[in-house]
């Protein structure tokens, strides 16, 4: 079943789900309100900077802190030597544990004898001002013996290359080989055969807000930390393992307002650590702020790989096989929760994303390097894959001379549900509506006879589709295997006396809007409007635990736990309603609306909400007899499946100019399936965000090494993103599926527009420089790059 919600202001049977209300949160950031943990200060508060490596592989041949604390404020400084006392970071959470060859990194806070990347930690300066650290960090003296060191994939894997762990006699930690029907049998009896080699370097995402921790230690209290983080359970309970505390002897919160995450604030980053650290042994608060520079030497950076992919088909355009060897830098591997392999290993097996593609081979080489860990980022290890897999199916559809719209319908999953070769459980979807909608939107058969005419007049108009899988949560039964954690969304809803809520759950926001539809799905539960429902997250002393924000889950899982937690509450306020009005005790023959509970045998009968939580709490003598006081509930909600999928369709139309390489976007169209859109604006800013980070992936970002590891690219000056200029207009259009797999059927948005981008982009672009025969496999796509290639064309005749 398809369904569709009007996004243009309709009171939606007078329910508050599926309006396109504005944020909640928005007020206060627009008035400057908004709280950040670079706005906390506390009472003897220090802080801290840290020292870093200038060589991307050197001996530590001695660290010389006296002319640092002489430096009139500086408290102190701390080097590896002195974590010796807490050991290596060991806890089964910060490895994930996958099918095929896992090697663990052993690795602490701060290394001792040896750097692993320009970057990387070497010492952490304590000072009473930010200013006085700034001189303190200068003011330490360290002697380095530079080694070699590994830079790139084909590099680290040669023989006699520096190893970044000696003890493990080769640069390769995670290794699989995923085998799924007959591959060479597909190939053996195909009819064609297209190999290509895609690259994408490292690119990733760049919050606004950088990194930032207070930690502030006592005897009674504990450990107390803020965090810029979306996992504020997880990190405490790493924290506790390595510290050797008990979890309630740590609290971890993250502020009310976290600038943007995006997944690079999901794992524990060793700076946690350090300033945790550091507080401990002073008996001080300790604050570190990350400046630009250290943000884009030691985070966002993602993908980083090479597919050298082969697909078989038949003349009628179905695809039968694929073949794809994987590789993935991961560079030094010290980013607990996920080591770098987490991302490449769950893009392998999205790999064929949304196409029936019954026989795989595929074999996945994840390497360390001497360059900073890989960190997760939106479209989480999909991007190269995804952009790959779209590619080779215009590359089929060129060689057969089919139609790049036909071949996908051919080959898109067309039944659910459905389960991939590589085993990923599809629960719903539409692609073949998605594709009508799509061509429709851009009026496809229209523009293919504009751009025969434009041809005729010297313009090179293209256009390019991709079609995209995308996750909404993963379940227990993958986190629990995968990372030892839950799946699980949690929601806690609580009445105060004066028929007001509280929502507390543990999925913490970056932006995304979590309280605005947090509430409009508890307001329709219980009668009452969004502005009487306050939510609080990401204090692991009042929310509950959960695993954090990640994989899109909010609108699937969290969604889910605050719906039944609301429902739950529902049953118990109509029997005090009945109680009170002197009627059957029948929970279903209640409505709730309109701030009252009313009685639908008789409307006449009604009470308010705010009389029955003020009995509920402060007369619980008038309660029904035997009934508990209080008003509040607990509910956690896991899927009956492992997984929930939306389906979505891109279409792009570009106009190329090959004498200089540069194109222009002129229409960017996506249609996305949402399951039920809880809220449309903030569904449709959700995608047009994540397709503006995949425009700036795709087009502009490339973290830029020299062979002996210095990144040129550690300022905005040398990082080039995309701005407001670069961007198209974004047309967002709704062809939802819902899930049968929650109550309201919702599916989340925040993780896969981002991966539709370079597919659908790349192909536009090959399909509007179609007369000079180039191919597209490398990102960026820049404008240097798509003229070298034309140059190239050229100068072959």
């Amino acid at each position: 079943m398809v369904s569709a919600v009007n996004g243009g202001g309709e009171m939606n049977g007078g329910k508050w789900v599926g309006r396109p209300l504005k944020r909640k949160e928005d007020r206060r950031l627009l008035v400057g309100e908004g709280q950040y943990v670079a706005d906390l200060k506390l009472p003897r508060m220090v802080y801290a900077g840290f020292v870093r490596s200038p060589h991307a592989h050197a001996k530590i041949l001695g660290i010389d802190a006296t002319r640092a604390l002489a430096v009139p404020g500086v408290v102190a400084v701390m080097t590896g030597r002195d974590f010796a006392e807490y050991g290596p970071i060991l806890s089964d959470l910060s490895v994930p544990k996958l099918p095929g060859e896992t090697k663990r990194p052993i690795f602490s806070a701060l290394p001792v004898d040896e750097v692993g990347y320009v970057g990387d930690l070497v010492a952490v300066v304590i000072a009473k001002d930010k200013y006085a650290v700034e001189d303190g960090v200068d003011a330490v003296d360290v002697e380095y013996e530079p080694l070699p060191a590994v830079i790139e994939i084909a590099d680290a894997l040669k023989p006699d290359a520096p190893l970044v762990y000696p003890e493990w006699g080769d640069n390769v930690v995670y290794h699989q080989h995923l085998v799924a029907g007959d591959a060479d049998a597909a190939f053996a009896n195909a009819d064609h055969v297209i190999e290509e080699r895609f690259t994408c370097p490292r690119n990733g995402a760049s919050p606004m807000e950088t990194r930032a921790a207070i930690a502030s230690y006592g005897a009674a209290e504990g450990l107390t930390v803020w965090l810029t983080t979306q996992r504020s359970h997880i990190k405490r309970h790493l924290l506790a393992e390595y510290f050797k505390l008990p979890d309630n002897q740590i609290r971890v919160i993250a502020p009310m307002d976290v600038g943007g995450g995006f997944g690079v604030k999901a794992p524990l980053y060793r700076e946690d650590i350090a300033v945790c650290a550091m507080a401990m042994k002073l008996r001080r608060p300790v604050k570190w702020v990350e400046n630009r520079q250290e943000n884009l030497l030691n985070i966002g950076q993602e993908r980083d790989q090479i597919h050298e992919m082969a697909i078989a088909f038949t003349q009628d355009g179905r695809i039968t096989g694929l073949r794809d060897r994987m590789y993935a830098n991961c560079g030094d591997a010290r980013v607990p929760i996920y080591i770098g392999i987490a991302m490449p290993w769950l893009g392998m097996m999205y790999l064929t994303n949304a196409y029936d593609i019954p026989n795989l081979d595929v074999d996945l080489t994840c390497v360390v390097s001497h360059k900073a860990g890989l960190t997760p980022s939106r479209a989480f290890g999909s991007f190269t894959g995804r952009f790959a897999i779209d590619r080779m199916v215009d590359l089929a559809a060129k060689q057969l001379g089919m139609d790049i719209v036909e071949i996908r319908r051919r080959n898109a999953i067309s039944k659910f549900p459905h389960v991939t070769a590589a085993g990923v459980y599809c629960d719903s979807g539409d692609f073949d509506g998605a594709i009508t909608k799509a061509c429709e939107a851009i009026d496809y058969p229209g523009f293919r006879k504009l751009q025969s005419d434009a041809r005729a007049e010297g313009r090179y108009l293209g256009v390019g589709f991709s079609l995209g899988l995308e996750f909404s949560g993963l379940s227990s039964q993958i986190l629990v295997p995968m990372e030892r954690q839950p799946g699980f969304g949690v929601a806690t809803v609580r009445f105060d006396a004066n028929g007001n809520v509280q929502l507390a759950h543990g999925d913490q926001p970056q932006g995304q809007g979590h309280d605005t539809v947090l509430s409009q799905v508890v307001a329709d539960e219980l009668g009452i409007t969004p502005d009487d429902v306050r939510v609080i997250s990401g204090d692991t002393q009042s929310a509950p635990f959960a695993a954090g924000t990640l994989a899109s889950r909010m609108a699937s899982y969290t969604v889910s736990a605050a719906y039944y937690a609301a429902q739950g509450l529902r049953k118990k306020m109509a029997s005090i309603a009945a109680h009170l009005l002197g009627v059957p005790d029948e929970p279903e023959a209640f409505a709730f609306a309109g701030g009252e509970a009313v009685w639908t045998r008789d409307p006449t009968k009604r009470l308010t909400v705010a009389r029955i939580a003020e009995t509920a709490l402060l007369a619980p003598t008038e309660l029904p007899p035997g009934m508990e006081g209080g008003l509040e509930n607990t509910s956690h909600f896991e899927a009956d499946a492992p997984g929930m999928q939306s389906t979505n369709v891109h279409a792009v139309i570009v106009e190329a100019f090959p004498d200089t390489g540069r194109y222009k976007i002129l229409r960017y169209v996506a249609v996305d399936d949402s399951g039920l859109a809880l809220n449309p604006l903030i569904v449709r800013g959700q995608v047009q965000g994540g397709i503006a980070l995949g425009i700036s992936n795709a087009c502009f970002e490339q973290f830029h090494y020299t062979a002996d590891g210095q990144q040129t690219t550690a300022s905005l000056a040398e990082y080039l993103m995309a701005s407001s200029a670069d961007l198209p207009h974004i047309e967002t259009h709704e062809h939802n599926v819902p899930t049968p797999h929650n109550p309201l059927g919702s599916k989340g948005k925040g993780e896969g527009p981002t991966g539709m981008v370079p597919g659908a982009l790349g192909n536009a672009l090959e399909d509007a420089l179609g007369p000079f025969d180039v191919r597209i496999t490398e990102l960026p796509m820049t404008y240097e790059r798509i003229w070298r290639l034309v140059d190239a064309r050229r100068r072959a005749g």
